[in-house]
Parts: C-alpha cells; structure tokens; sequence
C-alpha cells in the first residue's frame, strides 16, 4: 500500500458521482484506486473522469467483481454506496475476500457504509455481524451530522447553553421531489419509501444534536416512537402514470410512502424527557433540497436553513433545456441554487476524511456501523407505529424480523 490512501468504491451512482468522489479534491494523500460497477461502461466513464480530474487512476471492475475491488493492492478502503437492495451481497463478496486472504488488516484498512447499511434489521444485523466479526474497522457514512453548520450549531448550543441544561428538543425537516434512480421509487429494492430515505437523515441527524459531547451513548437512551406516512402525491393518476413511464414502477397498484413524520421520545441520563421530531417527503416542488434544523434549550435554540441557497442563477423557459446540476433539482429555468460548495458544505469531505483517518489509525469512524443499526432500527419502529397506528416502545419491541408495508 502506498502514502496515499486508496478508496475503492463499490457503485457510481449519483451520490458517488457528485459528493464522494469530488471530496477526494479535499482529502490530502488520498485517492480514488478503483471503481465497481454492475454496469462496467459506467464505471469507465466515472473512471475516466477521475482521471480528468485528477482523482486519481481507478481500475475499473464490472459485475460480481467485489472481491477482485478488495483484492487490488492499490484500494486502502471500501466505500459501499451501492443501492440497499445489493448491500448484503456485497458485504458478504467483501467479507469473503478478506477472511480468504487471512482476516482483519489482510486486504483493507477499512469499510465505509453509504446510508442506510440495509433495507431491514434482519439484513442490516446480517451486514454489521459479518463486518465486526472480520475485525475491519468500518464507519456510517451519514453526512448530516458532519456538515460544517450543523456541527457549530451542536458545538455552540452544547458549550454555552449546557449550564442552563441539555437541549431537549431536535427538530428536522427534509423534502425535495423524488429520487433520482428507479430502484428507490421501488419499494421492495428500496426498503420503504420517503421514511427509510429521508428520515434516516433526520434521526440521525437529530440523536446526534441531543447526544451530549464525549459522553459513549450520548448520555441518552430511545424509548419510544409514534409515526404517520401517507401517499400525498405519487400515487395520483397522472403522477403514477408519470412515474410507471419514467422509471417502471407502479405506484397507482403498489405505492409507497412520499410523505412521513416520526417523533422519538428519548430519556436523559439524569431521567428528564428529550425529543425528537423528523418530517420528510417526496412531496417539494423547489429548486432542489429544502430542509429545516433546529435545536432548542432552556435558554437557547439554535437553527439551519437550506431551503434558500445564498448564490444562484437564472434561466429563462427558453433556456431552460437539458440535465441539472444541483442535487434533485426540479427545474432548468427560473432561479436555481448553484450549489458550487455541495460537497463541502453537505458534509461530505468532513465524513470521509473522519473515515480514512480512523481507517489509518485501524479505528472506527466517529459515526460506524451500530451506529447505522441504531437509526434503522428507529426507522424501522417507525414504520410499525404508522402501520398499527400506536406507538412503539422501543425497549420492548422486537423489529428483528420487521418487514415496511412498501417492501412487502
């Protein structure tokens, strides 16, 4: 293995194309070694523009060749972004490959999990089990929690307001108009609908600003949680007619969520009442991702807003043709975020910098797969409040088998 650290990604989708490659600009010594793809000719292309960039030169792997990405000598790291219905699949072709050549530390540094680490408990347990049994030190990427604003915004609230008292509500909202990719409009591929892919992010995002600095558990503990989903716009005619054209699925027969809201009831170390609240859709008609966070104390509060982006440009409608640029932008005309500073201000560099530094000191990343099963397992807790209409003790309840109504 050479100074710089090699990531070998597994997938070049959309959040690999324009957030995690793009971050390597940032990551000095870093590098992106390899490239696999179900669909090889993808992967040249996202390896040719690596090379254009200066990323690095990536091999290229196509179809079942996870193992052959982990057994290039040059790729340090294990970057799963693929889609959650291939996660245990790859896992168990990563996994595999490293016990074969002699365990822990025999092939790779580190595997690195793109949000969610799978489509249920009973998937996701199987995929933290294989990982932690290997001994490979592995890390959640979940990029909320490592933006730069939200992380002063914990910082800030925690060291001066603390002395009030701890924060005890955390409030998020995300929306914008639907994936980019068909398997998440499906929602067996996917594992659920708007929860499973918005509310990941709020939860997390939000256990995180409630979990007191340097404490191991965060000084806090579930205890239970309520939830609605409803189908508000999807699953209209002319929007299911839209959706079966562009992406073959039918949700005027199998729908899923577009819309869903969870609260967590959680209990403090010291025994007091903490709170939760995460809202999200595929419902938003916008320039792109419109979202709210906010965190609130005794004597403070504290919040983000992205639903207005600072810089931006305009398009008449007689320009207004061809692909976008900003992540689920719905629109080419009219007035657009430039989002120029995506990777960066969206917590992507500050993620995979934390993952490569904790993988070269043979440690797990700050956010690392328990953590993952924790917020699924929440999501999954959700799911089950909203189908029973009740909620859902969380230190009871067992989701181990757990299967969301759209994934059935």
């Amino acid at each position: 293995m050479s100074d710089s650290f090699g990531i070998g990604v597994v997938s070049c989708g959309f959040i690999t194309r324009e957030m995690h490659l793009p971050s390597v600009d940032y990551l000095p010594d870093v590098h992106v070694a390899g490239i696999q793809n179900r669909t090889r000719s993808n992967a040249e292309a996202v390896a040719e523009t690596c090379r254009e960039e200066g990323r690095g030169d990536p091999s290229v792997y196509g179809e079942n060749e996870v193992a052959a990405l982990v057994e290039d000598p040059d790729v340090d790291g294990l970057w799963v972004t693929s889609p959650n219905f291939t996660r245990v699949d790859v896992i168990d072709a990563a996994v595999d490959a490293v016990e074969d050549a002699g365990g822990d530390g025999a092939l790779i540094d580190g595997i690195a999990m793109e949000k969610p680490i799978a489509r249920n408990m009973q998937e996701a347990t199987h995929v933290a089990d294989r990982i932690e049994s290997a001994g490979i030190p592995n890390a959640y990427l979940e990029n909320w929690p490592f933006e730069p604003d939200i992380a002063k915004l914990r910082d800030l609230l925690w060291q001066r307001g603390e002395e009030a008292g701890r924060p005890y509500i955390a409030r998020s909202q995300a929306e914008h108009g639907g994936p980019h990719s068909a398997w998440f409009w499906d929602g067996e591929l996917q594992g659920g609908g708007a929860l499973t892919d918005m509310l990941c992010h709020a939860l997390a995002g939000n256990h995180v600003l409630l979990s007191k600095p340097g404490s191991e558990d965060g000084g806090l503990e579930p205890v239970s949680v309520s939830a609605d989903t409803e189908t508000l716009k999807w699953g209209r005619e002319e929007y299911a007619e839209e959706l079966q054209e562009a992406h073959d699925v039918d949700w005027g027969e199998s729908p899923s969520d577009d819309y869903a809201r969870a609260t967590v009831r959680y209990e403090s170390d010291a025994g007091d009442p903490l709170i939760s609240e995460a809202t999200g859709s595929w419902c938003y008609v916008g320039s792109g991702v419109r979202r709210s966070i906010e965190l609130l104390g005794p004597e403070y509060s504290g919040q983000v807003m992205t639903d207005d982006e600072s810089s931006s440009v305009f398009f008449s409608d007689d320009l207004g043709d061809g692909e976008g640029w900003a992540e689920k932008q719905a629109a080419t005309s009219g007035r657009m975020p430039i989002g120029a500073g995506a990777v960066v201000d969206g917590g992507y560099v500050a993620e995979n910098r934390d993952a490569v530094e904790a993988f070269r000191a043979g440690e797990n990343g700050t956010l690392d797969v328990e953590d993952g099963l924790r917020v699924l397992r929440i999501c999954m807790a959700a799911y089950k409040a909203a189908e029973e209409g009740e909620e859902v003790d969380l230190r009871e309840a067992d989701l181990s088998t757990y299967v969301p109504p759209p994934a059935r």
